[in-house]
């Protein structure tokens, strides 16, 4: 009936309840979590809670479940309309009946998305190269175990008009993907490659030089990577080996950078490499080419001290939103680095930063009143911003207490400062402590809210050059934006 109600589709979303009501039962999904959800009248007697309470490969394999038949039915009747296909957590999907059959006659197909679906392997990657790879745009294949370089890099060099790439935790590829990627996907603008522990900077490298239109590129936990490289291939040749000094000859795990390198410029608005723990200082170097970045991530890159981000706030001075969590090395010389040069910041997390003191984060909420809206500072205890004993010093005198200090910046930038995201959470060294009133009342008199401890929220403010900013953030960003998420 709904096959008959709906006719051809355009888009086809298997979470879409509108066209694949639920099921109650309780069923293990891929990722080990349990889904409830309602029968409808007309499923097979042969799907019972039972078997929905059986493995993994048990779900894949039955031939009954209600969903199957009803998603046969839809691209049977779609051939020549289809233009987007979601697929993702579906592990009932059986690729030999329900899917490899209609992949041959989808003429239009440019959004794929079979993300954590343990029954998807290389004959599936095989048969969407063949028959609908040089169409695909966008592709999401996030968590698939059953998959290999191979059938990956086969799918690679048949889609050379992906836009956009989802290979997220697909922990079994490595260097050999990544080179291919780089090597075929020169239309690529998105890029997601979270937790592939085995790829290294020999892959990345490929991708990062050669895919010129990237305007995301995410990198989260790839461990292995010591650096972000956006220059030229072959800026350092054979023919000037022997002019490196004995310093950078000696530099195994860091990147050779060449005086006379020609930077090339990128798209790239939007880098994430966080958990990445072997980036090194240098990495600040090879990011002078990436002039229309906007947002960096490098949160648990533990190695990175003052000195990388000294580096970035001269070479990506105009970095909007900043993420430095669990970065333990950094100091309040690297915020004061922040707090003169990133004139255009809007968001800065430095949460477990536990070196930086009181004095760094009042200069920087002085100096940055009129673009910072957002300032993450959770678990920094060593700030006690509220203070122990009642704010009484070890003398008996009354201590002015962290907190007081920030309240005292913030009505001095009454005016101008546009913060309204202040996270303190848990910025206090002793447990129970007692509450400053003097500066909870005092954050209350600027129109902060608290819905819950340590966590302070007011009406966002915003000027005529955040407006500017957000505005052109945005423009970039939908340049590399899907219209097929998850």
């Amino acid at each position: 009936d709904i096959v008959m109600e709906k006719g051809i589709a355009v888009v086809v979303d298997i979470n879409d309840v509108g066209l694949f009501p639920k099921i109650l039962a309780s069923v293990s999904s891929y990722n080990g979590q349990r889904s409830h959800y309602a029968l409808p009248s007309t499923a097979n007697a042969e799907f019972s809670i039972r078997s929905a309470m059986t493995d993994d490969s048990s779900l894949t394999s039955s031939l009954c479940h209600p969903h199957s038949s009803l998603l046969r039915g839809l691209l049977n009747h779609s051939y020549y309309s289809l233009e987007s296909l979601v697929l993702n957590d579906f592990i009932h999907l059986r690729p030999n009946i329900d899917l490899h059959p209609t992949l041959p006659h989808l003429r239009k197909l440019k959004r794929l998305d079979i993300s954590r679906i343990p029954s998807i392997t290389n004959e599936t990657l095989h048969l969407i190269s063949n028959h609908v790879g040089p169409r695909l745009e966008v592709l999401y294949m996030k968590g698939l175990r059953n998959v290999t370089n191979e059938g990956v890099v086969h799918l690679v060099k048949s889609c050379r008009n992906l836009r956009v790439l989802d290979v997220s935790r697909v922990h079994q590829l490595d260097d050999e993907v990544g080179k291919a990627i780089g090597t075929y996907l020169n239309e690529l603008e998105v890029l997601h490659g979270r937790d592939n522990y085995h790829w290294t900077n020999d892959g990345v490298d490929v991708i990062t030089r050669n895919c010129r239109k990237l305007v995301q590129l995410t990198l989260w936990g790839c461990i292995r990577l010591t650096h972000a490289d956006f220059q030229n291939v072959g800026r350092v040749c054979s023919d000037n080996s022997n002019d490196l000094t004995s310093h950078e000859s000696s530099m195994t795990d860091q990147p050779i950078i060449s005086l006379r390198t020609s930077l090339s410029p990128s798209k790239l608005v939007l880098l994430n490499l966080w958990g990445c723990h072997n980036l090194t200082d240098e990495a600040a170097l090879l990011m002078t080419s990436l002039p229309q970045l906007r947002s960096l991530c490098v949160s648990e890159c533990h190695k990175l001290t003052d000195r990388f981000v000294h580096g970035i706030s001269q070479s990506l001075p105009r970095l909007v939103h900043l993420q430095l969590r669990y970065l333990r090395r950094l100091t309040d010389s690297g915020i004061d680095a922040i707090a003169c040069r990133m004139s255009g910041l809007y968001s800065l997390d430095v949460s477990f930063c536990t070196k930086l003191t009181i004095n760094a984060l009042v200069q920087l909420l002085r100096s940055r009143s009129e673009s910072l809206a957002e300032l993450r500072l959770y678990s920094c205890r060593q700030l006690d911003l509220e203070g122990s004993n009642g704010g009484m010093g070890a003398n008996g005198r009354r201590v002015v207490g962290g907190g007081q200090r920030l309240v005292q910046a913030l009505k001095t930038e009454r005016r101008r400062s546009i913060l309204s995201f202040l996270d303190l959470r848990k910025c206090y060294q002793h447990e129970p402590f007692s509450r400053d009133e003097v500066f909870l009342n005092g954050m209350s008199e600027l129109g902060f809210d608290e819905p819950m401890s340590g966590l302070f929220v007011r009406r966002a403010k915003c000027n005529c050059q955040v407006r500017e900013q957000l505005g052109d953030l945005v423009s970039k960003l939908g340049a590399g934006d899907a219209s097929m998420t998850n």
